[in-house]
């Protein structure tokens, strides 16, 4: 008799779950101005009192009789299904909070379309006239945003929405909903959406700005790509998840970015990318350059006038300039060409370096290091490797001053007039001097070989 009331009380809490949730989404069908998926978000606990108030009311039944405790138990099963819920109904919540799109699906980050209804676009339009050299604020919400630039004063902003709804009447009352504001204030003018809180239905915001030359920029989004170029102000771009293109700016550009790729190309000033994401490349600036985040890569330095910099929490890199380009991908950085001094202490790393002109200073753990001088030394070379061997390959009859150090490992030259000797422990050293002997080499590494080459 016991098994069988607590069947049947298990069946009529499911079927009254099933009612209520039928009930929610058809009431939000007939209704369009009502969206079920944040009610759902906000109110989702209600289940958690529930299946407590059921396991509540199967122990009152069965008070008195040996199933009572067992009704009231909370088995591993439902400790299991506890924990799963609270992770969806809190992950949902936070989605929908973060969002509010109505009739999205989103896994993770990835949107992946209406759930129902279809989309619907939507176009508003925006000019005015600017004072010169004014500073323009734009803040999107979502979607891509691409901003060209031509002679002139006037303004013109294009906005497209697209609005995922169940018929183009309902897309035509949310997307009124989200308004385009053009605002002038003692900094400049500020562009922003004016919607209601808790305004849904909307899934992209795509905006095309056209812009005179010498407006200074600061953009701001969530999630899309930005494009920009031929500027003749500054740049200042905050963006979320998406990749960033900017060219052709003759002010200084600084980026943040939290997920996406970062490309900036022919800047006259400085460049500043700050953040975390994929690849970054840096090319033709003449101010000076530089990275700073937690960027996957491929990183990439190219032609940069000014001083390079790359600091993340494994590497710390600085260089007078850059010649040709320094490449960070897949824990290999090489580096050709610098007019002046360089510095890199970083960690398991393969490292190349080419064409230094000036002091070269590298710390490195776990990988080889490889520096190439097609030119006679102009200024001294320190490394310091662990667990990696050091090789070094200098023109023949080059003048220098030696002091290398090989721990558990082995020392190979091809210049004469220097001493190896074997000391204890397995530590061979390279002593000596060539020519007048003026610049400075100083190797050491542990369980390496250092192998110091004569080119032609």
């Amino acid at each position: 008799m016991a098994e069988g009331t607590s069947y049947r009380r298990g069946s009529g809490f499911g079927a009254l779950l099933l009612i209520a949730i039928g009930a929610l989404f058809l009431y939000a069908n007939l209704t369009p101005e009502f969206s079920a998926w944040p009610f759902v978000a906000r109110y989702w606990p209600v289940l958690i009192i529930f299946w407590g108030l059921s396991k509540l009311t199967d122990y009152l039944v069965l008070r008195g009789t040996p199933q009572a405790a067992a009704a009231a138990r909370i088995t591993g099963g439902d400790i299991v299904g506890l924990v799963f819920l609270i992770l969806c109904g809190t992950a949902f919540s936070a989605a929908v909070e973060r969002g509010g799109y109505r009739h999205i699906i989103t896994i993770g980050d990835e949107e992946l379309g209406c759930l129902f209804g279809n989309e619907y676009e939507f176009t508003d339009e925006l000019t005015q006239e600017l004072s010169p050299a004014s500073t323009l604020t734009v803040a999107n919400l979502r979607g891509d945003l691409t901003v060209e630039t031509e002679s002139g004063d006037q303004l013109r902003l294009l906005a497209r929405k697209t609005v995922c709804a169940a018929s183009q009447e309902e897309a035509q009352r949310m997307a009124a909903r989200f308004v385009p504001v053009l605002e002038e204030d003692e900094d400049g003018y500020d562009f922003h959406w004016d919607a209601p809180s808790g305004a849904t239905g909307l899934t992209n915001l795509r905006l095309e700005v056209q812009a005179p030359k010498d407006i200074n920029l600061q953009l701001k989004g969530r999630r899309g790509d930005v494009r920009l170029g031929d500027v003749q102000g500054n740049v200042a771009v905050q963006w979320e998840r998406g990749d960033a293109s900017l060219d052709k700016i003759t002010g200084d550009v600084r980026v943040e970015i939290r997920r996406g790729s970062v490309q900036v190309a022919d800047v006259t000033g400085s460049v500043e990318v700050k953040g975390r994401g994929g690849e970054v490349l840096i090319r033709d600036v003449s101010g000076p350059a530089s990275i700073e985040g937690e960027f996957y890569g491929p990183l990439q330095f190219a032609n940069v006038t000014g001083a390079a910099r790359f600091t993340s929490r494994r590497t710390n890199f600085t260089a007078a300039g850059i010649d040709g380009e320094m490449t960070v991908d897949s824990g290999v950085f090489t580096l050709r060409g610098v007019p002046g001094d360089m510095t890199l202490l970083t960690r398991d790393k393969e490292i190349e370096v080419e064409e230094v002109a000036g002091k070269i200073r590298i710390e490195n753990r776990n990988g080889r290091v490889q520096i190439r001088a097609p030119q006679p030394l102009r200024g001294p070379i320190e490394v310091q490797n662990e667990r990696g061997g050091i090789e070094l390959a200098l023109p023949t009859g080059s003048s220098f001053q030696i002091n290398a150090t090989a721990r558990k490992g082995e020392i190979e030259n091809e210049f004469e007039g220097l001493t190896r000797e074997e000391g204890s422990g397995g530590t061979e050293t390279l002593t000596g001097s060539t020519g007048n002997g003026r610049t400075s080499i100083r190797l050491t590494t542990s369980y390496g070989t250092i192998s110091v080459r004569r080119t032609g």
